[in-house]
């Protein structure tokens, strides 16, 4: 009976996976994020403990806008010397929503005292630059992403992986040749 060996692109995937949510990392990255999140969460639910004003908004949209732009050129850059067209995506999506949002930042800190104006431009700008920043990164992972393509081409090569990977030909010093795996330790 033909079955799926354990060294398939596939199985590693997910083992990979497996291993990361029973590492420290998991809790180093994933969970330790979570508690400051609920902590402002929990905070924006009371209306008199979250007071914000234009001033505030102007910070925290100008903090983004660093942000987003220094993520921007270091993907740009890392697309560049590495000629990776996934993190280009990336770097253009969040360049241009840097753009976007320091725009967003400039025209709504100066014109503070036409309410009406703000009242609908802040949130379309606001959206214009996650929608932008959305699609580059979902056209980044359906062209250009490893795993993506990893995947199709497991779907080319479906009886490859069911009958096994096959195996190479190993000569020895004596002049013998010997099949061994690939992807087994040598």
């Amino acid at each position: 009976m033909n079955r799926i060996r354990l060294n398939n692109p596939v199985t590693r995937y997910i083992t990979t996976y497996l291993n990361f949510l029973s590492s420290s990392n998991f809790l180093l990255y994933t969970v330790t994020p979570i508690i400051p999140l609920l902590i402002v969460a929990v905070l924006s639910t009371d209306s008199y403990l979250w007071v914000g004003s234009e001033i505030h908004h102007f910070y925290i949209e100008l903090f983004a806008v660093i942000l987003s732009a220094v993520l921007g050129f270091y993907y740009i850059l890392h697309a560049r010397n590495l000629n990776d067209r996934f993190s280009l995506f990336v770097g253009i999506g969040f360049s241009v929503s840097a753009a976007l949002d320091l725009f967003h930042v400039v025209v709504s800190y100066s014109m503070m005292e036409d309410v009406s104006f703000l009242k609908y431009f802040i949130p379309q700008t606001w959206f214009a630059g996650r929608i932008f920043l959305s699609c580059m990164l979902l056209i980044g992972v359906a062209k250009y992403s490893s795993l993506l393509s990893e995947d199709r081409w497991v779907t080319r090569n479906k009886e490859a992986l069911v009958k096994g990977i096959p195996s190479e030909k190993k000569r020895s010093k004596d002049g013998k040749t010997s099949k061994i795996p690939r992807n087994s330790a040598r």
